[in-house]
């Protein structure tokens, strides 16, 4: 009798052990199909936010030199058939890598720096209209006219020859780009940017701050990408 019950414990633990790796493999197959479905892991949400954690600055320069990337891609397609737009065919490889250039230090890296002031002086924006409406103002009322002046300067001196170099041709274009496109630009990205943050500073996160604002970015990029290109005589 001990021998038959020695013998069938063998055979239990024999068999457990052959079943465990294909209990296992089984268990990895499930973890990783509940990932990439965004189940109970958060799939590419919860990788994305580990980024964050660990690499900030450097996860929001990549993202925002994507964002940029797609949507000069895209005011490309469109400004090719807008009559008052410079000719867009064929594709402009280096603009794009200018832009991208443009994303990844202004919307990626600078702009953490400036939400990071934005909450100094404003901690109270959660829970106080008050400071959430004045953090909305004092970033449209700094970043409106110099993002924008800025972008179009970047755009004259990256597109023309001599590239890097703001001679007395460049100076002037930039005079008449500024008188011609900047108020307008600046009205319209009050109203678009004020909506934007107002959402962004009350609702999400400070981590998902900057890649809010970058992704928002990507479309105001193609307006702005689209005016900027625009030649002035």
């Amino acid at each position: 009798m001990q021998l038959w019950r020695a013998s069938a414990l063998i055979w239990a633990v024999g068999v457990e052990a052959r079943l465990q790796p294909r209990v296992a493999a089984r268990r990895r197959r499930i973890d990783a199909a509940t990932t990439l479905r965004g189940g109970f892991g958060g799939g590419l949400l919860e990788s994305y936010t580990n980024l964050l954690a660990k690499a900030p600055l450097r996860t929001n320069m990549v993202t925002a030199a994507c964002l940029a990337m797609t949507s000069d891609c895209v005011a490309q397609k469109l400004c090719a058939d807008d009559g008052k737009a410079e000719a867009c065919t064929p594709y402009d490889y280096p603009r794009t890598a200018w832009i991208a250039l443009w994303g990844s230090v202004v919307s990626g890296a600078m702009l953490q720096q400036w939400f990071v002031l934005l909450r100094y002086l404003f901690p109270l924006y959660k829970t106080s209209n008050w400071q959430l409406a004045g953090k909305v103002f004092v970033n449209q009322l700094v970043m409106s006219p110099g993002l924008n002046a800025g972008f179009f300067a970047f755009v004259i001196l990256t597109r023309d020859h001599p590239v890097l170099r703001f001679n007395a041709d460049k100076r002037r274009e930039y005079g008449r780009k500024i008188r011609a496109d900047l108020p307008a630009t600046c009205l319209r990205s009050c109203v678009y940017w004020s909506i934007v943050q107002t959402f962004n500073f009350r609702l999400l996160p400070p981590k998902y701050t900057v890649i809010a604002t970058s992704a928002a970015y990507l479309v105001w990029t193609v307006y702005l990408s689209l005016v900027a290109n625009i030649r002035r005589s």
